[in-house]
């Protein structure tokens, strides 16, 4: 073994895994008419989500669809994130209403002045 085998032995960390650069949150869009889609997403919507969720919101509203987002997997949101996604969805005039958000996805929302975009219906087809 010589000297640089043994740097780059130590200077290897085992415990790094190539998965950890791969984003954390992921963004799904089902197209059910030309004029309705839901936007699901899942993860942790940090700084990194914020460019992808303002641009597929715009690709959606642009061709004129009414978007549901739906949060029900979404386990945090940054600030920037929500305030993106609050942002677009007043832009939108009503075009955009926001689905099952979980609890600390609520509490951002809301405290942002969010929570009449809030969709309270049950997604079984029962309206309040």
């Amino acid at each position: 073994m010589t000297p640089t085998d043994i740097s780059r032995l130590m200077l290897e960390d085992p415990t790094l895994d190539a998965s950890e650069d791969a984003p954390r949150y992921a963004f799904e869009v089902e197209s059910y008419s030309p004029t309705y889609a839901v936007l699901r997403a899942s993860g942790d919507l940090d700084m990194t989500s914020r460019t992808e969720l303002i641009h597929m919101l715009d690709q959606l509203t642009a061709a004129g669809s009414h978007v549901t987002v739906d949060l029900s997997a979404v386990s945090f949101m940054y600030s920037g994130a929500a305030s993106a996604l609050i942002d677009a969805a007043s832009m939108a005039d009503g075009r955009i209403r926001l689905f099952g958000p979980t609890r600390p996805v609520r509490m951002i929302v809301e405290a942002l002045g969010g929570t009449d975009l809030l969709d309270t219906r049950l997604s079984f087809g029962v309206t309040h």
